[in-house]
């Protein structure tokens, strides 16, 4: 075989054995879906915006510039992949049911009472989240009936209103990650003030607040990228978040997902 072409080949076989061990790392499977699947979401607005020019360009080499009718291939695997995350997250109420087991048990020795009290609030909202959308994809789904939802319900077991229901939720649970992070930076500004001129000097606590700091900026990405894909699909207000399209749906995505996939697909090049 010629060199030319083992080098593509042991890349390829290399890409292909990594994302096999990431799909088999816990969250790896829906980490990697969700990543894919947003990406998809910016190329398809992508696809959208640029088809006057593509339409223009055909024209110009002298090619059929029709355009097919229907969403294109991208648009409906997109759109594959957000139903296959959707029946994986019907399995979404087991992490929480054992996230909330474990707060429970009470806040930890020396734990901070507000970020304790925050934590139940959010772990709530998100089961809260989780089982309404679970209801309302089976019922579309034709598992559950709609006649039993319609007992819950205002609108005739119509699942669009509880849908609106979870989102608001979802939202608010997102927005407790914020009260979490103000909460800390306070806490960390107290324990600052509380030193002495040697522990100011001290090189070890330099260090602790450059770790903090920067641990701290990271966890703000993640809620700030899911915020405007919660307030829009939460509709507080008329039309939702300004400016939202696909396009933006997909970049909030792939910030959110960004640190846990690097981390998941760092992780593969370990033996």
């Amino acid at each position: 075989m010629s060199p030319k072409a083992v080098g593509p080949l042991a890349q390829s076989d290399q890409i292909i054995l990594r994302l096999n061990k990431l799909l088999a790392a816990p969250g790896g499977l829906s980490t990697l879906l969700s990543t894919f699947n947003y990406t998809l979401y910016i190329l398809t607005h992508l696809e959208t915006k640029t088809a006057p020019l593509r339409t223009r360009l055909l024209l110009l080499l002298g090619r059929d510039a029709t355009i097919p009718a229907g969403p294109s291939s991208i648009a409906v695997l997109g759109s594959l992949l957000s139903q296959a995350r959707t029946t994986i997250r019907l399995f979404g109420l087991l992490p929480i049911y054992a996230w909330a087991r474990q707060l429970a048990q009470g806040p930890k020795p020396g734990q901070d009472t507000v970020l304790y009290a925050t934590t139940v609030t959010q772990c709530a909202l998100y089961a809260y989240y989780q089982f309404l959308e679970n209801v309302c994809y089976l019922t579309d789904s034709g598992v559950i009936p709609p006649s039993w939802l319609a007992k819950f319900s205002k609108d005739g077991g119509k699942t669009a209103g509880v849908y609106l229901v979870a989102y608001k939720a979802w939202c608010l649970g997102i927005a407790c990650d914020f009260v979490k992070l103000a909460r800390e930076a306070q806490l960390q500004r107290q324990k600052k003030a509380r030193r002495s001129d040697a522990e100011i000097k001290d090189i070890d606590n330099y260090i602790a607040d450059k770790e903090f700091n920067a641990k701290w900026w990271n966890d703000v990405i993640i809620p700030a990228a899911w915020f405007p894909m919660g307030y829009h699909f939460a509709q507080f207000n008329e039309g939702g978040f300004p400016g939202f399209n696909l396009g933006v749906m997909g970049v909030c995505g792939v910030v959110a997902g960004w640190a846990n996939f690097k981390r998941l697909w760092d992780s593969t090049t370990a033996a």
